[in-house]
């Protein structure tokens, strides 16, 4: 995921020179003019920024980064969030909801989370993992049969054309069985979504069952590779066939409902749909409305790899239990050891990143993990984690920096994702004077 930018215009052109000095030589910067109140978040009370060591004007400089790719029609719009030691510091919407009726955007605004479904899919095979009832070392087969014996493009064999088939001397059978693991990290070589016949019901049920058609790219646990729908959502087919709940409802009643996440799902009320962000695409020098109608027709397949909507609100939500071990309102989601597991680097030096190599990171379940700071071209610490999706949103806790942030906009610009980190960044190390 990773896009290479020039750090050194960056720095300059958002502060965050600041967080290379020492904590203790930093200056406490000029308080900045009033802002909108910060939306009221249950269990993250709202707080000076200096109280928690954060710049005061980290709402004037996030602001004045959203503005400036607004104003050079990379973005039509974004809601950010930051909280830092349990202590909401940062909440705004910036630019525009429709850009035809000129509306401003919300707090509340719902965005297409796209892969950033991954994560929330990890969070509840990681519940079903410590229920007992799934291993990652567990084999594919042991909960669905027809994915135990796959073929294998050999190294080096081109991918056939769409609607084409692998001549069977470009096939060779598996060396082992696809795990959980390799499904949790992409490591499976599963990365094509089977042709669903018709009369066959979009369903988890339905259409998983037909991956053993599907060829490998790669024997499983010896690459990384991205595996964009397919193997999550096999995952949370996995998720309901051990828990006995269809994966939509599971997830609402064990993630969502202790969370506080009120506006997240598969399927949208009426009222939540007229909440959804219209999505611009840049085309011809213009901004035109992307042909997208997201949460309407309701769908009847609940993937674990995309197809949640969702509000910075509830993402924040979902990344201060993951910041707190697994624990919010007093109620536990997950162990903190579990917590542990899934920021942990699973695929020693496999992972590479989408597009190119991706350094000083690892990957863990469904997400992506700091090793190395210095070489991983992010602003968060060792040890921070989190994914985002193909519209542009991006979440992450922060352990080390005991901080959360949360980047919801609706256009793809990877090195965007990364300098608002680089901003948020700049801001820590600040104390009250």
């Amino acid at each position: 995921m990773t896009i290479q930018f020039d750090r050194r215009g960056l720095i300059l052109g958002s502060g965050a020179a600041a967080f290379a000095m020492p904590a203790f030589a930093q200056r406490e910067p000029p308080p900045p003019p009033p802002a909108a109140p910060m939306p009221m978040v249950r269990g993250l009370p709202a707080a000076p920024p200096p109280s928690v060591d954060v710049a005061s004007d980290i709402d004037g400089r996030i602001d004045k980064f959203i503005k400036r790719q607004i104003d050079t029609n990379r973005l039509t719009g974004a809601v950010t969030a930051v909280a830092r030691r349990n202590k909401l510091v940062h909440f705004q919407a910036h630019g525009l909801f429709d850009r035809e009726a000129g509306t401003k955007m919300p707090t509340d605004a719902l965005m297409v989370m796209m892969s950033s479904t991954k994560p929330v899919c990890g969070v509840a095979l990681l519940q079903q993992i410590e229920e007992g009832k799934v291993s990652l070392d567990d084999k594919i087969s042991k909960f669905i049969p027809e994915l135990k014996t796959l073929q294998v493009r050999k190294a080096g064999a081109p991918r056939p054309a769409r609607g084409q088939v692998d001549p069977a001397s470009n096939l060779e059978p598996q060396a082992r069985e696809i795990t959980i693991k390799d499904l949790a990290t992409h490591t499976s070589g599963l990365n094509t979504a089977p042709t669903r016949p018709d009369g066959v019901p979009n369903t988890l049920e339905a259409v998983i069952p037909l991956c053993k058609n599907v060829v490998l790219d790669f024997q499983p646990g010896t690459r990384w590779a991205y595996s964009a729908s397919i193997g999550p959502d096999i995952l949370a087919r996995v998720v309901e066939i051990t828990s006995g709940v269809p994966f939509d409802r599971y997830i609402k009643e064990r993630i969502f409902e202790p969370c506080g996440m009120i506006d997240t799902g598969h399927n949208l009320t009426d009222a939540q749909r007229a909440r959804v962000v219209p999505r611009y695409e840049r085309t011809n020098n213009a901004w035109v409305r992307a042909r997208t109608a997201p949460g309407n027709p309701k769908t009847t397949y609940m993937a674990g790899g995309f197809g949640l909507q969702s509000t910075a609100h509830d993402y924040l939500m979902f990344e201060t239990m993951l910041l707190n071990e697994g624990t919010i309102h007093g109620k536990r989601v997950l162990k903190p050891r579990t917590v542990r597991l899934m920021r942990s680097n699973l695929v020693g030096d496999l992972y590479k990143g989408i597009g190119g190599t991706t350094e000083g990171t690892g990957f863990g379940v469904q997400v992506r993990t700091v090793l190395d700071p210095d070489l991983c071209g992010c602003g968060r610490d060792v040890g921070g984690f989190g994914w985002g999706g193909a519209y542009g949103t991006m979440t992450w806790s922060d352990p080390r920096n005991d901080l959360v942030g949360v980047y919801f906009v609706q256009q793809p610009h990877d090195d965007l994702r990364q300098e608002f980190e680089y901003v948020v960044k700049s801001t820590l190390g600040y104390q009250r004077r």
